[in-house]
């Protein structure tokens, strides 16, 4: 980035951090006097802020202030790292349970995005995971991810991914994958098997919020992990993690009756 742009992105941070402390908006020329900015680029600057909606203008007062979109990020932050909070301690006791790696991801950008990782060895937060990508056609976390959507929804992201054969066992066709997917929102879970790569296995259930939809995965993998365990056996243990961790994030679980 040139000093240039530095200097842009500089000057637009202070005009924000400046509206942050105004609970009733600021006008043109407090900004500005405020910044130690000339008003051309304030004005320039706060326009841009409008027609993206992260800052409004009241056209009675013409007074400035944060706008909507401030808030949905603050809530998709806040919604994330309390998704990590509540799911720390199961996925502790999934990895010691399995003696594996367990992993909590959610759908970014037609990937999945790892929020947090537990290492088996120790029970230890692999920071080098965190914020990793990986593709939704050859893991268990994306095809559970996946199966969330609807078809017109599901359609749309396939069409967009780009497969390649990582392993012998790995799925390469949209057909395959729709399968796949359509498996996870019947039975709900979805297997990797050795399809991302040869190393290890997977296992991966959905964590639901308050509206049922589903809003992240979580899994466990390990080498020879379905050699080792049934699929049953690691559905029990695994739907009753994931059920913890949903009730957490507000998911009423329907009644038997």
């Amino acid at each position: 980035m040139s000093n240039g742009n530095v200097q842009v992105l500089d000057r637009a941070l202070s005009i924000i951090e400046t509206l942050a402390t105004a609970e009733s908006g600021m006008g043109l020329s407090d900004i500005a006097e405020r910044t130690e900015l000339p008003k051309s680029t304030v004005h320039r600057i706060l326009r841009t802020y409008c027609e993206r909606h992260y800052v409004e203008r009241n056209s009675d007062s013409g007074l400035y202030m944060l706008g909507y979109k401030y808030v949905e990020l603050a809530s998709i932050y806040l919604n994330a790292l309390n998704l990590k909070t509540e799911a720390a301690p199961v996925m502790h006791e999934l990895a010691m349970y399995f003696n594996a790696t367990s992993y909590l991801g959610v759908f970014e950008n037609n990937e999945v995005m790892y929020l947090e990782c537990i290492e088996k060895i120790h029970h230890l937060r692999t920071y080098r995971q965190i914020g990793k990508r990986e593709q939704l056609y050859c893991t268990a976390l994306g095809k559970v991810l996946l199966s969330g959507f609807s078809k017109p929804q599901f359609e749309a992201v396939a069409k967009s991914l780009r497969f390649e054969r990582l392993t012998p066992n790995t799925i390469i066709t949209i057909a395959d994958l729709e399968d796949e997917v359509e498996h996870a929102r019947k039975y709900g879970y979805a297997v990797d098997r050795y399809e991302h790569t040869v190393a290890h296995s997977c296992f991966a259930v959905p964590i639901h919020d308050f509206t049922n939809n589903i809003i992240a995965a979580i899994s466990v993998a390990a080498p020879r992990l379905l050699e080792s365990h049934s699929i049953a056996h690691l559905k029990e243990k695994m739907s009753a993690a994931a059920a913890q961790i949903s009730q957490r994030m507000g998911y009423i679980t329907p009644s038997s009756s």
